[in-house]
């Protein structure tokens, strides 16, 4: 499975041309036949990020579609009126391989995603991923909707591996979060005498509340 993103912000007091191109690109996208949808940062970056994921069932998917979409005049024209606008400020893109063991049904998230992106120690793979392994059925016996592990190529956590935690919603995030926090502290407390890889980034996304609507 993997997934692709595209990430921007908007300059300030452009907020209503920026929301337009947003949705127009992804309505773009959509009608190509892409499963994709908008995510917006609420905690975790210095200014508010919107997302625009993709998910593909494997490489080859990922490669048709980008290729069918890069020879449509309608997805070029959404793309360059991105590119010409002064309302946005592309931030990042990158695409990202989900681990086996995290890679049911391609489908994305339906509501909030909690994401930490991880940068193993050198020699600590394997034990990165065991620990994901580990931590998944922790985090999925509290609550959670889904829990994905994966491998970014490019952008700013370029060689990193993420860690996602989704919720139907920001109230199921909250009890997640107070019922896990034993177990969590236990987990982390045991990880942290040998830590297999350095924390990079935590960002909180949920779904927007005017862009794509």
């Amino acid at each position: 499975m993997i997934f692709s993103a595209n990430v921007f912000t908007t300059h300030p007091g452009h907020a209503d041309e920026f929301t337009g191109l947003m949705g127009n690109m992804l309505v773009t996208i959509l009608e190509h036949g892409v499963q994709a949808a908008i995510k917006v940062t609420v905690s975790g970056t210095d200014t508010t990020e919107v997302f625009i994921n993709s998910v593909f069932s494997d490489m080859r998917d990922f490669a048709g579609a980008t290729a069918n979409m890069r020879q449509s005049a309608k997805w070029v024209d959404a793309y360059m009126a991105i590119g010409n606008s002064e309302a946005v400020k592309p931030v990042d893109s990158f695409i990202a391989e989900v681990l086996p063991g995290f890679d049911e049904a391609p489908a994305l998230s339906e509501g909030v995603i909690m994401a930490n992106m991880w940068k193993p120690h050198p020699g600590r793979l394997a034990d990165l991923k065991g620990g994901m392994a580990i931590a998944k059925d922790m985090h999925m016996s509290h609550g959670a909707s889904s829990v994905r592990a994966y491998q970014l190529y490019g952008g700013r956590y370029n060689g990193c591996f993420g860690y996602n935690v989704s919720f139907p919603d920001m109230p199921a995030m909250g009890s997640w979060w107070d019922a896990a926090r034993e177990d969590n502290d236990k987990f982390f407390d045991e990880a942290g005498k040998n830590p297999s890889a350095e924390i990079q980034a935590q960002i909180i996304m949920d779904n927007p509340a005017v862009i794509g609507k």
